[in-house]
């Protein structure tokens, strides 16, 4: 079967899953990277993957878009990250297996579809699309799937999807710091849709109430001269470090020796890699229930404690209850790494992806699993979750 993904460009959060359906024997794999990456996003550690064997970038030639072109209109199912239309073209026309790999698409309301322009790219990419019968929806968000409900788009044809991360080592890893204190993380850039004042409130709560802990902070951005000025009002200097930028294998390092981590964004956060990252890693993680992410990866007081979006004191309580209880940090780590180990890794992402095509290919119909990814997604409400502690 060959399977086409094309996206902008290779990066950290697909890779996992492409190495996985190349790896599969039963699949003809290729990538199709529609652009190169961003100089900016090499300033922020990420690397430049376009010399894997499976990869094919459309812009260096036009010997190389034809091949990527062929391989679009060519492919048993194709899967369209954030890559231009003309790539699907042929496939609409005809009506050919394709998978529309999405996270929110109204993250600042459905009114923005007033705009005329906003209005047309919609139409083209989910709507019509959306409503012919050999076009899915992998949803790389919770909220996805009402987002394409309001636009009447894959009607039944919605899965739970997401951004693969490395799941590489066996249950239990842990590298604890052996030095008595408890070791809290936050990691992202300094936006205020991350809400990086977060762990900065809490640190002075725990300083407080005398925890010997230490949070670590990796990053930076626009907000970094408030939270060190928070930082310094705080008297909280001795406790709280901010590391600056580093490359994701250094920021999965500092997650294995973590016994906390802390996940603050808003609902503008689309899929958020670091949750699954951190659960892999073994830590006990708190986070926003806006986050894409959450709701397809975290359950409440199993793998991870969840707390309500913009409600300070909703992470407060969920916070001190880790800091509370070494049994409930120890029970979380194992959930979460469990949930990654055996559910959300990427070589299971693919053979049930494979299966989901193979399924349609000879019976016109879809299969859905019981829980994690092609499973349904369901529709639910930015008020899913309500902390039920108040």
């Amino acid at each position: 079967m060959k399977i086409v993904f094309a996206s902008n460009y290779l990066n950290h959060h697909e890779r996992f899953l492409c190495d996985a359906l190349y790896e599969n024997p039963r699949i003809d794999f290729v990538f199709i990277q529609t652009k190169p990456i961003e100089q900016g996003r090499i300033n922020m550690g990420w690397q430049d993957m376009s010399d894997v064997p499976y990869c094919i970038c459309s812009y260096e030639s036009p010997d190389d878009y034809v091949r990527a072109m062929d391989s679009c209109n060519n492919a048993d199912a194709l899967i369209l990250g954030a890559a231009p239309n003309e790539f699907i073209a042929e496939r609409v026309k005809k009506d050919k297996l394709t998978f529309f790999y999405a996270e929110r698409l109204f993250r600042n309301g459905v009114w923005h579809m007033l705009n005329p322009l906003t209005f047309i790219t919609v139409l083209k990419r989910f709507i019509i699309p959306g409503h012919k019968s050999n076009f899915y929806l992998l949803a790389a968000s919770g909220f996805t799937a009402i987002d394409t409900q309001k636009i009447t788009a894959f009607k039944g044809r919605r899965f739970k999807w997401g951004h693969f991360i490395e799941v590489a080592y066996p249950e239990g890893r842990k590298t604890k710091v052996d030095d008595g204190k408890i070791h809290l993380l936050w990691a992202g850039r300094f936006l205020k849709l991350k809400h990086p004042d977060y762990p900065i409130r809490i640190a002075k709560t725990l300083k407080e109430r005398d925890v010997d802990f230490v949070l670590d902070i990796i990053g930076s951005g626009e907000q970094e001269t408030a939270m060190k000025s928070l930082i310094k009002d705080y008297n909280i200097e001795d406790n709280v470090i901010i590391h600056g930028i580093m490359k994701p294998t250094e920021v999965r390092t500092f997650m294995e020796h973590a016994d906390i981590y802390l996940f603050t964004s808003d609902f503008n956060e689309g899929w958020g890699a670091v949750l699954g990252e951190s659960m892999a890693s073994g830590c006990a993680v708190v986070t926003s229930h806006g986050i894409g992410a959450t709701p397809f990866l975290a359950k409440h007081n199993e793998n991870g404690l969840i707390y309500e979006t913009g409600n300070y004191g909703s992470f407060e309580r969920n916070v001190l209850k880790l800091i509370e209880s070494k049994e409930l940090r120890k029970r979380l780590s194992k959930n979460a790494i469990d949930t990654m180990l055996n559910l959300w890794n990427p070589k299971n992402g693919a053979q049930r992806f494979y299966e989901l095509c193979k399924a349609i290919i000879e019976t016109g119909k879809p299969i859905y699993y019981p829980d994690g990814p092609i499973s349904k997604a369901e529709i639910i409400n930015n008020n899913w979750f309500k902390d039920d502690t108040k």
